[in-house]
């Protein structure tokens, strides 16, 4: 297996010494998977990046959570503000499989962004700082594969919450999710010149059991179709799988991370599990201690980035339904009432079948109800 991060630095920028060159060198061999699979490179070893596969184009106004990282002005990972000075991407987008940070490596420039719909242009260039990857991270297996991004100055684009546990209904198993990036456009292809999306279904741990040991699902988090079609692919690690709830809300679930191939048959995609409870709460400290070492304004300390209270979309809807329902049932029971009265048997007929109809609607509007919202 791959992740989905752009697969290898290739600088765009010609180095002016011979050492930068040797430099660069030396990166490209040591940070190019020996096979490329999709979401990033090769997905027999889980790898960074991946782009849109089976999608259509958007606009960052419709997801302005959206980070675009560069590495020497090339698109190379995703991510997520899930805070004014921190974006939430992925570990391998931020360090090799011995623990060493990219953005330490010599004559490499890392560069974060907001608001792009172009790949190569636009957007508010965010004030990067440091990196930090959550220690539990293993390259190896991809569990733990998050990391964080804090910036010197906050960024003015909306932040994106994680989904709280009063809110798993929004991401159970047949829910719709939606993926972004700039990704490929197919395993192998070339990445998206526009910001891309694609709809996938949330899918129980079964999904992915094609991948045998290498899916953990307490760590990782199953999403696709089992046909295949639509998936994320190179150059997509690091972004957001995210679902809609009612009144417009949007909650992060998921981080792109790694799969086989982009949009294979049995193999859907796999995502970091960081809406599940105890994983939310360990990203909240996380960000919490970012706070704290890199001496945060008050203002933009203790901020809370998980969600709470978002209902699944169609919810409202469905509840105001079932409410309509009971009202036609207690109208219905008040005119039997009143055909009973009457004595006529044609009146109290036509009454009770009425009440009768009233009652199986509201019978299926409740289940509906269920359905969407619990």
């Amino acid at each position: 297996m791959g992740t989905r991060k752009t697969p290898a630095f290739k600088p765009l920028l010609i180095a002016a010494t011979a050492l930068a060159l040797l430099l660069a060198a030396l990166f490209l061999a040591a940070n190019t998977p020996s096979e490329f699979v999709s979401h990033s490179s090769a997905k027999t070893r889980v790898d960074a990046s991946s782009s849109i596969v089976g999608g259509t184009s958007t606009t960052a106004s419709n997801f302005p959570w959206q980070v675009l990282i560069t590495a020497n002005n090339k698109e190379f990972c995703g991510g997520s503000l899930i805070h004014p000075m921190i974006i939430l991407t992925a570990a391998h987008c931020l360090v090799d499989d011995y623990g060493n940070y990219y953005e330490d490596r010599p004559g490499l420039v890392f560069r974060a962004y907001t608001g792009r719909t172009r790949v190569n242009a636009g957007g508010v260039e965010l004030d990067w700082h440091s990196a930090r990857v959550d220690p539990r991270y293993d390259a190896i297996r991809t569990v733990y594969d998050w990391g964080f991004v804090s910036l010197d100055s906050p960024a003015s684009a909306p932040t994106l919450k994680i989904a709280g546990p009063d809110e798993l209904p929004l991401w159970e198993p047949g829910r719709k999710a939606t993926v972004t990036g700039f990704g490929d456009l197919y395993d192998g292809g070339p990445s998206s010149t526009v910001l891309q999306r694609v709809t996938v279904n949330v899918l129980a741990d079964s999904g992915c059991s094609r991948y045998g040991a290498a899916f953990d699902g307490t760590t990782q988090l199953c999403a696709g179709y089992i046909a295949g079609g639509r998936d994320a692919c190179q150059g997509d690690s690091g972004g957001p799988l995210s679902v809609t709830g009612d009144k417009g809300a949007r909650r992060l679930i998921g981080i792109v991370s790694t799969g086989k191939g982009c949009a294979l048959h049995y193999f859907p995609g796999i995502y970091s599990r960081v809406a599940e409870p105890e994983l939310a709460e360990d990203i909240q400290s996380e960000v919490e201690l970012i706070e704290s070492l890199d001496d945060f304004p008050d203002a933009y300390s203790g901020i809370n980035v998980i969600g709470s209270q978002a209902r699944p979309y169609g919810c409202a809807a469905s509840i105001k339904a079932r409410k309509i329902a009971e009202q036609r049932v207690e109208s219905s029971e008040r005119a039997l009432e009143a055909a009973r009265r009457t004595g006529n048997r044609d009146r109290i007929e036509a009454a009770k079948r009425s009440l009768k109809n009233a009652k199986n609607r509201l019978s299926d509007s409740r289940d509906n109800s269920e359905r969407i919202c619990f």
